[in-house]
């Protein structure tokens, strides 16, 4: 953690820290949160970190405590360490170059002998799709068009993913068809695929997984999102940060017709953060997980090996 500390304040960002407790959290498909009345507790500090540098904090980190519910096993744990952080401008090369910083200097400050990654690499989403299953996307295809391009294993499920889906929204039907298929190509191709390299990070996602990214101005079906991994291991997701709340809304809204077609509850969504929203500046935001970089520096298969967590398995 000192490692870590050390990093940002010789990079010139601060630290903050944002309540555990919150009204609401970013509405994401498969993240569920815990209840704490009048509240829930907080999935990552993403909503709260931005409000503050809508107030002019600056570029800004933080070694969180955050929660999920259920997630347990060898690589999850119902409570972990997220580092998260945000660099003023839209440009997402910085905070993966952080990225790069921070993979080396936990391995040194836990006296691993592991292998850190002497070379990382770029790979776009749609290019190592094509590479590892002959897809050919462009990244806006609707749900009937993704099913139609993909080979028979992903097409049966995405078409699986749709089958209780029933009356959706063209939109929402397009971020369910995305999902599954992102799900099974990841559990099918990718991630045999990424064990074949050191360290990857996965940019220019299709549009429909933006999440809270923006589209490329120039080419719309693509996001400006990236995914990091080390040895086949997925450690940072980051984002050139959306400031229309409009947009936001519709895509929180979309999330929640996509968990009712998986029976879970909709989530609250966030009106005092939409309503700040439009003041936050150009910038670009990505979250770590601390627990599992560090278990995959000392070797270890397990968060509970370097975690009391109560949620590790």
């Amino acid at each position: 953690m000192a490692a870590v500390r050390g990093y940002f304040r010789d990079q010139g960002l601060r630290e903050v820290s944002t309540p555990v407790r919150v009204r609401a959290v970013a509405v994401e498909p498969f993240i569920e949160p815990i209840a704490a009345p009048p509240g829930l507790l907080a999935t990552s500090p993403e909503l709260a970190m931005k409000r503050l540098l809508v107030r002019g904090s600056g570029p800004i980190f933080q070694i969180a405590h955050v929660f999920r519910r259920a997630e347990i096993g060898e690589r999850h744990s119902e409570e972990f360490h997220l580092v998260e952080w945000y660099r003023l401008g839209a440009d997402l090369e910085p905070l993966l170059a952080d990225v790069e910083a921070l993979v080396a200097r936990v391995f040194a400050a836990t006296g691993s002998n592991g292998h850190v990654p002497k070379t990382w690499q770029r790979a776009r989403f749609l290019e190592v799709v094509t590479a590892t299953c002959g897809a050919l996307l462009r990244g806006d295809e609707d749900a009937g068009s993704l099913a139609a391009a993909l080979p028979p294993a992903l097409a049966a499920e995405v078409a699986r993913t749709l089958a209780p889906a029933g009356e959706l929204e063209p939109w929402a039907r397009t971020l369910l068809a995305w999902t599954g298929f992102f799900t099974a190509w990841s559990d099918m191709f990718f991630e045999t695929w990424l064990k074949e390299h050191e360290g990857t990070h996965l940019v220019d996602f299709p549009a429909p997984l933006a999440a809270l990214a923006v589209t490329d101005p120039a080419q719309p079906w693509l996001a400006r999102r990236a995914e990091c991994h080390v040895g086949g291991l997925e450690i940072a997701n980051g984002y050139v940060e959306l400031r229309d709340a409009d947009e936001q809304r519709r895509r929180f809204a979309a999330v929640n017709e996509l968990r009712r077609v998986y029976g879970a509850p909709a989530l609250p969504i966030d009106d005092d953060f939409l309503a700040e929203l439009p003041g936050l500046p150009p910038c670009a935001g990505i979250a770590l997980g601390l627990d599992r970089l560090i278990a995959l520096a000392v070797g270890r298969t397990r968060l509970a090996d370097v975690s009391l967590s109560l949620g590790g398995a």
